[in-house]
């Protein structure tokens, strides 16, 4: 009767387990489909910075570091929901099982070193907001930076706009802000709550291993309202602060300037050449970009700089063939005082590195690159290409980044930045060209790559992406593109 009687208690306490696990299970799966609507409303079509701050405010109003992380994992999961697309569009045979796994297991990656960071100290108001602050800048900056897509730093284009790298860190600021001050009033809200009468104390029986039951009680544990009203005042005095300046600038923001008319982007809805194409037909796509660039240009009054779109050009390595494609646009160029920047992967040969048996090996990488002819002549790289796609710093034949050149790069007297399409999706890339004491870019220069893309998508979000940063920064932008959503030539 007795073993009847424990058995009886002990599925009992064994299904209130269960009911506990459920409902745990399912406020998280609660969070996580908040934080993913959070992520498609921000990050979809209409591409809505401005909710980035509801990312902060449900980051602190989280009970604890689990549904923080869900909430968190939900946000780079709906942001993220392109990459579906992405992943079927460059690999359609593997369509769409590739899409449906790789989408998931990017978001992991990028909440990863969020769910890191949050793992870390006690949960008060202020750790809670300094791991915000944490996760927003070690994400910002490589190595991270390399591939930490979505950051809530977008929201500076909406908030202070004109304001440049000072408005990168007022969001931050800002963001982080937000963060505390909901962590403080829930925690007030909850030692209210835990200050009611038959609220302090809870009990939890748990069955031991040997079939006896154990009743185990523990006192609810909150965190003392008295320290709480002074860090929501201080937090709450600072966000009125932040939030009243964003009304200002916002208010006094005279728009971002229109382009110089000088400078013109082309649109080539030309299909982007394989890595692995022969040398003659990369030959011929270089007269083919030659012949186009010198039709542009006759179109156009003298004095211009056109630019064309990233990688139109193919891969390219001086040699006399290539040579007279080039040294006819230089000439056509020059005769008129233009510039043509061209988009190409121009291949660098690096050191010889010992192979075996005697034999070398040439070590090789390239540059995801403008060339330009005419009236100035330079080659200018971008900072950060694709990674996995295009920059893999362990395999040879990999693009290369450049992590630590900042300020801006020059053609002729004048300072551009350059955002090539993937970088626009990132915040250090474009920021490192506004790090600087001297001139700040007057233009953001935005040749792109689409013609992978069969929907329109991707290359929206990059464009919202674009304008807020053309935006914090007070600079216009002239974008090149080779799309035509699956329909080039």
């Amino acid at each position: 009767m007795m073993q009847a009687h424990l058995g009886s208690r002990w599925r009992g306490l064994w299904c209130k387990r269960c009911k506990l696990c459920l409902h745990t299970l399912g406020v998280l799966i609660a969070w996580g489909l908040g934080g993913m609507v959070l992520g498609a409303l921000s990050w979809g079509d209409l591409g809505q910075f401005f909710l980035l701050p509801v990312l902060a405010m449900g980051y602190g109003w989280a009970q604890n570091k689990t549904r923080r992380a869900a909430w968190v994992f939900g946000y780079f999961l709906g942001g993220s929901w392109t990459l579906f697309g992405v992943f079927n569009a460059f690999w359609p045979v593997a369509s769409p099982w590739l899409g449906l796994l790789m989408w998931p297991a990017v978001a992991v990656l990028l909440v990863l070193p969020w769910w890191l960071i949050g793992a870390v100290g006690k949960d008060t108001p202020w750790v809670i907001g300094l791991r915000f602050l944490l996760s927003l800048c070690i994400t910002a900056l490589p190595p991270l930076g390399a591939w930490s897509l979505l950051s809530p730093l977008f929201v500076a284009g909406v908030l202070f706009p004109g304001a440049g790298i000072m408005g990168l860190l007022l969001a931050a600021l800002l963001l982080a802000l937000w963060s505390v001050y909901f962590a403080a009033v829930r925690v007030n809200r909850e030692g209210i709550l835990a200050a009611l009468p038959g609220r302090r104390d809870g009990t939890r029986v748990t069955p031991s291993v040997t079939h006896r039951v154990t009743l185990v009680t523990h006192r609810v544990t909150h965190v003392t309202p008295h320290v709480t009203p002074v860090t929501r005042r201080v937090s709450g005095g600072l966000l009125l602060v932040l939030v009243f300046t964003t009304l200002i600038m916002n208010i006094f923001y005279s728009g971002r300037p229109q382009p110089d008319a000088q400078i013109v982007g082309v649109n080539l809805p030309w299909k982007a050449l394989p890595r692995n194409v022969s040398f003659w037909r990369n030959v011929a796509r270089q007269r083919r970009v030659t012949i186009t660039a010198m039709q542009e240009i006759k179109r156009l009054p003298e004095h211009r700089v056109l630019l064309l779109p990233e990688g139109i050009a193919g891969f390219y390595f001086p040699n006399w063939l290539s040579n007279v494609w080039t040294a006819r646009l230089q000439a056509a160029a020059v005769a008129r005082q233009d510039v043509v920047l061209v988009g190409a992967y121009d291949i660098t040969q690096g050191d010889i590195i010992p192979g075996s048996h005697g034999t070398h090996n040439d070590s090789w990488h390239y540059l995801d690159a403008l060339n330009a002819y005419g009236n100035h002549r330079g080659v200018y790289a971008s900072r950060q290409p694709v990674p996995l796609g295009e920059w893999k710093p362990w395999q040879n034949g990999s693009a290369r980044a450049f992590w630590w050149r900042t300020g801006p790069d020059y053609l002729g007297r004048m300072p551009f930045a350059m955002s090539v399409c993937y970088s626009q999706l990132l915040v250090w890339p474009t920021a490192s060209y506004f790090l600087t004491t001297g001139l700040a870019p007057k233009v953001i220069l935005a040749p792109e790559n689409h013609d992978w893309e069969v929907t329109p998508a991707e290359n929206h979000i990059q464009h919202v992406a674009l304008q807020a940063w053309a935006r914090l920064y007070g600079v216009p932008v002239v974008t090149a593109n080779d799309t035509a959503f699956g329909k080039g030539e």
